[in-house]
């Protein structure tokens, strides 16, 4: 499939992530919510969600992301771990990240 880099903004990145948090947030207790703010904590210290909470929000944020925009994208991968600056510290970050990687998927 060919990527056209203009249909992924942050916005919709954005928005497509948080459906992802909505959808996992129907099966955890109320205790263990993953805000849906965009700039809260979301893995590392401080974070919402442990290293199994994150593979699941990074897969159903993949899926998201690819009924709201027709892109196959990968958000997990061993370049994205070992950055100094984690794709994964907040949803934002997640959602410039899946821009980044339709830009860099497109070019």
């Amino acid at each position: 499939m060919s990527l056209d880099p203009m249909s992924l903004d942050a916005d919709t990145a954005l928005a497509a992530i948080r459906g992802a948090v909505a959808e996992i947030n129907l099966s955890r207790p109320a205790g263990a919510q993953i805000p849906d703010d965009p700039d809260a904590v979301l893995f590392g210290e401080g974070g919402s969600v442990d290293s199994v909470g994150l593979v699941n929000l990074v897969m159903a944020a993949e899926a998201h992301v690819g009924d709201a925009t027709g892109l196959d994208l990968v958000l997990a991968s061993e370049a994205a771990m070992s950055r100094k600056r984690s794709p994964y510290r907040s949803l934002r970050a997640l959602a410039d990240y899946a821009v980044e990687v339709a830009e860099s998927e497109a070019a």
